[in-house]
């Protein structure tokens, strides 16, 4: 049995219905995880990475949950492919229905071969940073040694993301 831990993830989406992937993906993540502790807004922003013509749809969920990192993972994954994300081999961004990105899993520092927590660009994306800073502003990286709101305020991602309204 493992101990309870907040897991923070980020839901993304830039393939219409962006807003019913969003929506569906967390009904989906309720199933496994019950309900929410916190829920951002909805931020939409420009593709980051890519050019894509559809903006993302970007929202930060926090669970409690008593899971392994692992198991969260495959959670993720298995909310993604049923959603109809189909993941690419290689690398470089394309557009997607559903992302769903491990931020944070409490304190906790993980690295294998197919995760890394904390997620090793959310210090570089402001369009992930409003959104967490909007939860838990305060909770502090555990490698970078500083809060959300500080790591917003340090980043040079500079592409524009706005409270959806959609």
């Amino acid at each position: 049995m493992v101990e309870n831990e907040k897991t923070v993830l980020l839901l993304g989406s830039n393939i219409e219905p962006r807003k019913a992937f969003i929506a569906d993906a967390l009904a989906l993540l309720r199933e496994e995880f019950g309900r929410e502790e916190r829920l951002s807004g909805i931020y939409e922003s420009e593709p980051w990475g890519f050019d894509a013509q559809v903006p993302f749809l970007n929202r930060v969920v926090v669970f409690e949950t008593g899971k392994t990192p692992q198991e969260v993972l495959k959670i993720c994954l298995d909310v993604e492919q049923k959603l109809g994300r189909k993941r690419k081999d290689g690398s470089g961004f394309v557009s997607r229905t559903i992302d769903v990105d491990v931020l944070y899993f409490g304190n906790k520092i993980v690295e294998t071969k197919n995760l890394t927590i904390p997620h090793p660009a959310l210090h570089l994306r402001r369009f992930t940073l409003l959104p967490l800073v909007e939860v838990i502003p305060g909770f502090v990286h555990p490698v970078l040694k500083k809060d959300n709101k500080a790591l917003l305020n340090e980043c040079a991602d500079n592409l524009n993301v706005v409270l959806f309204e959609g």
